[in-house]
């Protein structure tokens, strides 16, 4: 079996909102080296705050 890379990045929880806007809300994400990442969405759903 294959050890899994390092994480290089792991946010938990992150949550964001503006005036009237939950942009993000409970967010996980980690990154391991040598992954590649795409954050796809909507118009509106949060990848630039991220």
């Amino acid at each position: 079996m294959v050890e899994p890379a390092p994480v290089l990045l792991r946010m938990s929880g992150m949550s964001k909102s503006f005036p009237g806007v939950q942009a993000l809300q409970h967010v996980d994400l980690t990154v391991r080296r040598g992954e590649c990442l795409a954050l796809v969405g909507e118009n509106g759903a949060g990848k630039s705050t991220l």
